[in-house]
């Protein structure tokens, strides 16, 4: 299966609270402009923020266009 083109952010359920920006919830990317994780990683980690990591669901998200993107969670 190919990846989506796009990734959204949205906050782990055991995120503390005002760790991500509000206007980083639901944001999307275009992943071609995202740095692509070494191919040694065994984690499928794509940004690193405030201490936190933001980590593939495996779910999907599809906008009123017709957009689909792959759900990352960001953790502490």
């Amino acid at each position: 299966m190919n990846e989506p083109d796009y990734i959204v952010i949205r906050p782990a359920p055991d995120l503390p609270p005002g760790f991500l920006p509000e206007r980083e919830n639901g944001r999307w990317y275009d992943r071609a402009d995202m740095p692509q994780p070494d191919a040694e990683s065994s984690m499928d980690a794509l940004i690193r923020y405030g201490g936190g990591v933001a980590v593939s669901t495996g779910r999907f998200e599809v906008r009123e266009d017709g957009a689909v993107a792959e759900v990352y969670e960001v953790r502490p």
